[in-house]
C-alpha cells in the first residue's frame, strides 16, 4: 500500500487528561518524566477540557484536544501511538479515549492502543490506597478523602470508585469519603458526616484530594469544604511534601502505576526493543 511510505516514524506517547488552568505544570513535569525514560519516542499531552484548553491560550499557552494530537501524528507518519489515560478512575474522560483511540483506527494506518485508567488492576489499586491510609495514618481524628465523582450511575467507573471508598474505610475506621458532584456528594452527606463529631473537643479533621492535580478543586471546593465544617473540627487539608497543596500526581505511588502500563502499552503495539528501553 502506497500509504504506508508516509509513517516513516517511530513510536509516539500521548498523555491524556483533564487538564489544569491553576496547575497544568504538573502534567507537563509528568511528560518530561516519561520522555526521560523513553528518550527515543515522541511525547505530547491532550487535554480533553476544551474550557482548560480555552482558558490556557488565553494565557498564551497552546494546548490540543485528543484528536487534534492523534491527527498531527497521524500526518506526521508515526507508525504507533500509545495513548495514556491520565485519568484516575475509568469514568466518563476515560470512556472518551477509549472510543477517540477505537475510531482513529478506522482510518490511520499507525498502529494505535490506550491503557488503562490509573484504578484498574485491583493489585496496584491495593498498593496506592495502603500508600494513602499510611500516609495520613497519624496526625487527624478523621481522613476525608474526597474524589472528583461522575455524573452517570451506569458508568462501568462506579465500581473502581466504590471500591476505593469501601476499601479506605476498611483500613481504617476514621478514613471516609465524598465526592465533588455526582454519587456521593458531599452537600447531601455533610450531616452524616458531621454526625460522626462527638465530645466536647473539636475533633482534627484532614481534607485529601483524591484528585491528580488539585487545582482549582482545592482553591475552590476544598475551601468552602473546610469552611462548612470549620464549626464542628479542626479542619486541615493535606499538603504535599513541598508544602502545596497534595495531588496523586506527585505519589512515586501513581507515577509508578503510569509507568507500568505505558511498558505494558508499548509491548502490546511491539514496539522496537531500543524505543522500549527505560533511559
Amino acid at each position: 500500500m502506497k500509504r504506508l511510505r508516509h509513517y516513516t516514524k517511530g513510536t509516539a506517547i500521548v498523555l491524556s487528561c483533564f487538564g489544569s488552568v491553576v496547575e497544568q505544570g504538573r502534567y507537563q513535569e509528568l511528560q518530561e518524566k516519561v520522555q526521560a525514560r523513553y528518550p527515543q519516542c515522541t511525547v505530547r499531552v491532550a487535554v480533553s477540557s476544551r474550557m482548560v484548553i480555552k482558558k490556557l491560550a488565553a494565557k498564551g499557552e497552546q494546548h490540543q484536544h485528543l484528536p487534534s494530537v492523534l491527527a498531527s501524528l497521524d500526518m506526521e507518519g508515526y507508525q504507533r501511538i500509545l495513548v495514556v489515560s491520565c485519568y484516575l478512575f475509568p469514568t466518563d474522560e476515560h470512556k472518551q479515549v477509549e472510543m477517540i483511540v477505537e475510531g482513529f483506527k478506522n482510518f490511520s494506518l499507525s498502529a494505535i492502543d490506550y491503557t488503562p485508567a490509573i484504578i484498574h488492576h485491583t493489585h496496584r489499586a491495593n498498593d496506592l490506597l495502603s500508600t494513602l491510609n499510611s500516609r495520613f495514618q497519624s496526625g487527624s481524628d478523621i481522613n476525608l478523602f474526597v474524589h472528583h465523582g461522575a455524573p452517570y450511575l451506569d458508568n462501568p467507573g462506579h465500581q473502581a470508585i466504590s471500591y476505593c471508598d469501601t476499601l479506605l474505610s476498611q483500613l481504617s475506621p476514621k478514613n471516609i469519603s465524598c465526592s465533588l458532584e455526582g454519587a456521593m456528594p458531599f452537600d447531601l452527606l455533610q450531616t452524616t458526616i458531621k454526625g460522626k463529631f462527638e465530645g466536647d473537643t473539636k475533633p482534627v479533621l484532614r481534607i485529601i484530594p483524591l484528585l491528580l492535580v488539585s487545582g482549582n478543586h482545592f482553591v475552590k471546593d476544598m475551601v468552602e469544604i473546610k469552611a462548612q465544617l470549620s464549626e464542628q473540627c479542626d479542619v486541615q487539608i493535606a499538603e504535599g511534601d513541598n508544602g502545596e497543596s497534595f495531588n496523586l500526581l506527585s505519589l512515586d505511588a501513581v507515577t509508578d502505576i503510569i509507568f507500568t502500563q505505558i511498558e505494558q502499552g508499548l509491548v502490546r503495539l511491539k514496539a522496537p526493543a531500543e524505543e522500549a528501553n527505560v533511559g
